[in-house]
């Protein structure tokens, strides 16, 4: 072995606890500068016996108003908002009011941009029971 291995050996012997550590703590912080949903109104799956009259999704992290959206929909594709999604001021509440709801599957389509700058995006769905 000459003298360039012996040390590159030694170097790489040194440098692999180091980036070890390194990873350790950045991976934690990369995991978390991605928005994603804490809580749900109407809650994922769910089946409401009387219609909402709004979806909030609570996020994570903060979230920018600018490039946030929040689309809700009924089976045939109709759009069921009224009005656009609005952040409430902890930047982490992001709600839509809907029009008045009949019985039936409604999706809900999110897609945010936490204050990092990580856009996330997803779906659920949630149905509105019909009357006796």
């Amino acid at each position: 072995m000459d003298h360039v291995d012996a040390f590159w050996e030694m170097s790489m012997r040194l440098l692999s606890p180091f980036m070890l550590l390194v990873l350790t703590v950045l991976l934690p912080q990369v995991a978390q500068a991605h928005a994603s949903p804490e809580a749900e109104d109407p809650k994922v799956g769910s089946t409401v016996t009387s219609p909402p009259q709004q979806v909030s999704i609570r996020f994570d992290v903060p979230i920018e108003s600018m490039f946030s959206k929040l689309d809700v929909s009924d089976s045939s594709g109709q759009n069921a908002e009224e009005g656009t999604p609005q952040l409430n001021a902890d930047t982490r509440t992001l709600t839509v009011h809907l029009k008045p709801l009949t019985p039936g599957e409604y999706t809900v389509k999110w897609s945010v941009v936490a204050k990092d700058g990580h856009r996330t995006e997803g779906a659920y769905t949630f149905t509105v029971a019909g009357g006796s």
